[in-house]
């Protein structure tokens, strides 16, 4: 049997922390999710993985973006998921106006409004 020396060792060590190391960066700047409805389709399918920024300026928003926000259920409940940015010309500063794309999902038509801080991610790239 092989025994490993001392430079072996440390390079495996070395490249493992390095493999750590991007994980957590990885996983601290993006959201890779799979989506979570069908309340996108046709745009986006549920069986797609959605990649968003998770630092993001909510400035460089506008209509027709993708984000993840933080919205309100009916049952006093909250969901992370996809919608699309829809502004209103009545939409209030620092507000958001969302659309799902089925005539089913949950979505501003609903909820109103919601504030900048229930917008998590804007989305990258959607998977197929």
């Amino acid at each position: 049997m092989r025994t490993f020396t001392k430079i072996e060792v440390r390079t495996a060590l070395i490249l493992i922390l390095a493999c750590l190391i991007f994980v957590v960066v990885v996983r601290a700047a993006f959201i890779v999710s799979p989506m979570p409805t069908d309340s996108m389709q046709p745009l986006i399918s549920t069986n797609s993985t959605i990649v968003a920024a998770r630092w993001f300026r909510t400035a460089s928003l506008h209509s027709g973006d993708f984000v993840i926000a933080d919205i309100p259920l009916p049952d006093s409940k909250r969901v992370l998921t996809v919608r699309q940015i829809e502004q209103q010309p009545d939409t209030p500063a620092g507000q958001f106006y969302l659309r799902a794309a089925n005539t089913n999902g949950w979505d501003s038509r609903q909820f109103g409004t919601l504030p900048a801080s229930n917008i998590v991610g804007r989305v990258l790239w959607v998977l197929k």
